[in-house]
């Protein structure tokens, strides 16, 4: 929704919360919002500007102190998710804020991110029980589907040239032969290539279940067998050869390969709730 200009000066700390609103939930700026976009971001700035004012406002608030290093430090974290610190300024100009105000704003927030951080460290300790009943009643979460390894030439060109078509298809097909007979040398086969730049080589990044690639790639690399090479694949990137380097079969993760992950999970669920309970409380005291 772009902005006026001349519009009137709106409250620093609601102009604070649209700018973060807006990065957070549709990594835009504010002028940039359609109107159901600035709708939704206004709302939970309001929700959000209301509920830090009953959190400052509680007895917890009082012996909190952010330490100005630790203040400048996550300006400056801001500042970095934008494109460069003048875009950041003429977003603060946009919103019609000032560097000092937006400071100030961030300090409460950082004032209200420390109290419920101390909320949430009141809370028991996550046990075993607690874990292997989560595991035996989440069985799916820790289900592993075959993965693949791969290493990938590619040669590319454009598809309107006859001639760099011919050429490219005559490249593929040397290299495939190559490779076909000598496996091992996967690769360094683009290698010879090296002065040309339509011919590239790398192995896959990470492992891949089905479905990942793209449907040729991802057809022929689940049909291989360890060492394995495809049939030259043609799609939209141009002629790919792909070698299978690994395959790590389907598994079911162990309670003990699980249990880091499961106590991360049970910790923040439980941070979470005490939070919520410590909040229902300050909002509406007598229930």
């Amino acid at each position: 929704m772009q902005q006026k200009s001349g519009r009137k000066k709106i409250d620093p700390m609601l102009s604070f919360h649209l700018m973060k609103f807006a990065f957070q939930d549709f990594q835009t700026t504010l002028c940039h919002l359609t109107k159901q976009e600035y709708t939704k971001v206004y709302q939970h700035a309001n929700e959000e500007m209301l509920l830090h004012k009953v959190i400052l406002s509680c007895k917890e608030s009082c012996c909190v102190v952010i330490p100005e290093s630790l203040l400048n430090q996550t300006l400056q974290g801001v500042i970095n998710e934008y494109p460069s610190r003048e875009h950041f300024h003429a977003t603060l100009q946009e919103n019609t804020i000032s560097l000092a105000d937006y400071t100030l704003a961030l300090h409460y927030d950082l004032r209200v991110e420390t109290i419920l951080a101390r909320v949430a460290c009141n809370i028991p300790p996550v046990t075993t029980a607690d874990m292997f009943h989560y595991f035996n009643n989440n069985k799916t979460e820790f289900y592993q589907p075959e993965q693949r390894c791969a290493s990938h030439i590619l040669i590319r060109y454009d598809p309107l040239s006859p001639v760099e078509t011919a050429s490219a298809h005559q490249k593929i097909t040397m290299i495939h032969r190559r490779v076909c007979k000598k496996p091992e040398t996967f690769k360094e086969e683009a290698k010879f290539f090296v002065g040309c730049n339509t011919v590239t080589a790398d192995d896959f990044t990470g492992k891949f279940t089905a479905g990942e690639l793209c449907h040729k790639l991802d057809k022929s690399l689940f049909s291989l067998a360890p060492g394995e090479i495809s049939p030259i694949i043609e799609n939209s990137s141009g002629f790919n050869i792909i070698q299978c380097t690994k395959i790590y079969p389907e598994k079911y993760i162990t309670f003990r390969e699980a249990s880091p992950a499961i106590s991360a999970i049970l910790l923040k669920k439980k941070q979470l709730r005490a939070c919520r309970i410590w909040l229902q409380k300050l909002i509406q005291p007598n229930k």
